[in-house]
């Protein structure tokens, strides 16, 4: 049991370490980026992959489990992010924005694309256009 403790501890500090460690610094997307359209289909398969890989990434940790905002490391480091749970609340952003702000990282956000494939990260741009309509409670 303690080694479990000691594990998920670990993790955490990891996870606090990539989040505090990216300067805060505008970021601009290029627009070939912003028009990327998503390769993967939506569909319960994909919205399902997409929610494990949220909740094994860390996304969870500053974004909140339920995509609220308030994730515990936000809380603690002062971020202010968007609750992606409210209609609309994704609107300015399209498929190939998530996808590049998850792969690149922006600011404290660490970048994903060292540890996940193009597939997996499409497959989160699903998975967080799904929670306004309920797909974080599925």
């Amino acid at each position: 049991m303690w080694k479990r403790a000691a594990t998920m501890c670990l993790l955490l500090c990891a996870a606090l370490a990539g989040c505090k460690s990216q300067p805060v610094a505008e970021t601009k997307i290029p627009q070939e980026e912003v028009d990327r359209k998503n390769p993967v289909e939506s569909s319960a398969a994909s919205i399902a992959a997409g929610k494990q890989l949220y909740g094994d990434t860390d996304c969870a940790l500053c974004h909140g489990k339920e995509g609220n905002g308030k994730g515990v490391e936000a809380k603690d480091i002062s971020m202010n992010l968007h609750d992606w749970r409210k209609p609309g609340s994704l609107d300015k952003f399209t498929d190939g924005e998530l996808s590049y702000l998850i792969a690149k990282g922006k600011g404290r956000m660490p970048k994903y694309s060292d540890r996940e494939t193009a597939e997996q990260i499409w497959q989160m741009v699903i998975y967080i256009r799904s929670i306004p309509a309920g797909g974080a409670h599925e």
